[in-house]
């Protein structure tokens, strides 16, 4: 209840004395009372200045806003000082809750608190997150001045209490009093929703409006996680735009009510004085993407494809500009924007609706909530409507049938989606069916061909191309293989390494083409030599040549060896430039593979008996047993 009065105690001991009255009936005892207070606060001036009374509620709360008295400091140079000098020409606040639009001025506001309850401890709530400075002066009657100073300008830790809005502690007895001066100063819109209440009335309010945002924000999630989910399995990004846009209206909500100064960055001033408009600028971004894509303007018309990237570059733009500009400069362009690109989705769906899209008109109805919301949010901001629950709270309210809206109208273009697609896999069954006939008597040459092709690919993979013998990457599989199969069966094996004697010669003196044509000769030579049934003979690398013989002796793989050496070098090669004699040195390796060993053990024994035989003039045979003797 509110009065104007300078002898508080005075007053609330005449209210209570008429409603304890019997005399009077119960029903007309608050109206005497409340009569007479007010005849004897108006007609008294001589007690003193107008000061605004607030008089606790046995309800436990109480509304401070109308009869608050304020003074505006366009300068803002005056001081707490200075505004208890009298006749400052004080104004009285006739509306629901002090609300003066966007301005640079400071205002100063004032009011005197009188608790009649026999509760003590009393919390003054500014529920406006948002504003830059508020410094509070606490007056008691014995002239003690307590200052509270709070505002997002400062870092969240300085505020006297823990909370998302700006509370002030009030310790009273009853019948005591005490009389608040409060200078605003803001950036953002100047206006001041205050309630006083009972630190239990307090903390029980809070705990429903936290509720109430808890089931927003769950609400928004659920909703958030669903669309994302729908994105990872059909991969349309209308659903990742969608997904962004939930999150930005979130984070913005989450801005403007405090939720992220206090629990995300209370610390970060210069962020947390941009981030409500930053994620305003994200709302309007993914709003015009999702738009575009959601209904598809670019296929309607050569204009609004135009209009479409123009109006993504120019929100794009306004993002930008607002990091760089003050808050109150910055708010004044991005509302207009975001009014623009309201209308700017309701044109595009009245278009796509003509077109033939019915998923537009959810679009509309979900378009026309939001804008609803984000109309009522702008108008009260900028002083053209009152703020209660309903402007406060419209745009939490908006965006969440918006979501809800907006979801119907992705499951109904999926569900059209999905009936087109089951109509095209219908018919393409027909096809299909048509053609699996037609296929199915391809399928087996296609498949002996296939066979055969790999056959030959896995020849060539496995042939030196040049001489048509097995290459290094098949000799290291065979030796492998021919290992195992002697160990398991306890049977001799060799290797024999062959190195054409003096090829580089060949190739520095005639070149690398009759070193080839050498090359050919060489391995038809070798081949003659190579004839049982699981003899290897593969290309080593340059002019070296390997042979694998399974169950060969060292006995049997010398003679071979020495065959193989004197059929080379019996008969000269024919070439192109005359013929050559060619001599080959050969190193052998032969034994029955041992538990432990490697099968590269062999190549290394060939290959130390091959140096020895370079070593001992060329042309030669030498064994690893040799070598082990030298």
């Amino acid at each position: 209840m509110v009065f104007r009065c300078l002898n508080a105690k005075l007053l609330i001991i005449v209210y209570d004395f008429f409603c304890a009255s019997r005399s009077l009936s119960s029903g007309l005892k608050p109206y005497a009372a409340a009569f007479l207070l007010a005849f004897l606060a108006f007609a008294l001036p001589a007690w003193g200045d107008t000061v605004a009374l607030i008089k606790t509620d046995s309800t436990e709360k109480t509304a401070v806003g109308p009869g608050v008295s304020f003074i505006e400091d366009p300068e803002g140079v005056l001081t707490f000082a200075d505004v208890q000098k009298p006749s400052l020409g004080w104004k009285i606040n006739t509306e629901g809750v002090f609300n003066q639009g966007y301005n640079k001025s400071s205002w100063w506001l004032r009011f005197t608190v009188v608790n009649t309850q026999y509760k003590s401890s009393w919390l003054l709530e500014i529920a406006y997150a948002v504003l830059d400075n508020i410094d509070v002066y606490v007056v008691s009657p014995d002239g003690d001045v307590k200052e509270y100073f709070m505002g997002d300008q400062l870092p969240f830790g300085h505020r006297p209490v823990n909370h998302r809005h700006f509370v002030v502690p009030l310790k009273l007895k009853k019948f005591e009093q005490a009389t608040f001066y409060i200078r605003l100063k803001t950036s953002s819109s100047v206006q001041l929703p205050m309630m006083l209440a009972s630190d239990s009335m307090f903390r029980e309010i809070d705990v429903a409006h936290t509720l109430l945002e808890g089931i927003w924000v769950g609400g928004l999630l659920i909703i958030a996680l669903y669309n994302f989910l729908m994105f990872l399995v059909l991969r349309s990004r209308d659903y990742l735009y969608y997904v962004a846009n939930i999150f930005s209206v979130m984070f913005f909500v989450f801005c403007l009510h405090g939720w992220g100064y206090q629990y995300l960055w209370p610390e970060a001033i210069a962020w947390n004085d941009k981030s409500a408009l930053i994620f305003l600028a994200f709302i309007l971004i993914s709003s015009w993407i999702f738009t575009g894509s959601f209904l598809n303007v670019y296929a309607i018309s050569p204009f609004l494809r135009f209009a479409q990237i123009a109006g993504i570059l120019l929100v794009s733009l306004v993002g930008a500009f607002i990091l760089y500009v003050p808050y109150d400069v910055a708010i004044r362009v991005i509302i207009p924007v975001a009014v623009v690109s309201c209308f700017w989705g309701f044109l595009c769906a009245i278009a796509s609706w003509l077109q033939g899209n019915t998923s537009a008109r959810y679009y509309m109805l979900a378009w026309s909530v939001f804008l609803a919301g984000g109309v009522v949010m702008a108008l009260n901001k900028f002083h053209f409507l009152p703020l209660n629950l309903w402007t406060r709270f419209a745009i939490q309210i908006g965006s969440l049938l918006d979501v809800l809206l907006f979801s119907l109208a992705l499951a109904d273009r999926f569900n059209k989606e999905r009936a087109l697609r089951l109509e095209a896999e219908r018919e393409a069954l027909l096809i299909q069916k048509k053609a699996n006939e037609t296929l199915e008597r391809r399928v087996e040459q296609r498949t002996q061909d296939l066979e055969v092709a790999n056959q030959k690919l896995k020849e060539l993979s496995d042939t030196d191309q040049l001489l048509g013998i097995y290459n290094r990457r098949f000799l290291d599989g065979a030796l492998e293989k021919i290992f195992l199969s002697s160990l398991r069966r306890k049977h001799n094996m060799a290797v024999l390494l062959i190195d054409v004697d003096h090829f580089k010669a060949i190739n520095d003196t005639h070149g690398h083409l009759v070193g080839d044509e050498c090359l050919k000769m060489v391995t038809k030579r070798l081949q003659q030599h190579v004839c049982l049934p699981g003899d290897i003979i593969a290309r080593y690398g340059g002019e070296e040549f390997c042979i694998i013989l399974p169950e060969t002796t060292m006995d049997d793989a010398l003679d071979i060896a020495e065959r193989i050496r004197i059929c080379v070098a019996s008969e000269p090669i024919f070439t192109s430039v005359g013929p050559l004699v060619i001599t080959v040195s050969l190193g052998v390796s032969a034994s029955v593979p041992r538990s432990g060993e490697a099968p590269l053990g062999y190549l290394d024994s060939a290959d130390m008996a091959l140096y020895r035989a370079k070593n001992s003039g060329r042309n030669c045979v030498k064994n690893s047993a040799d070598v082990l003797d030298h």
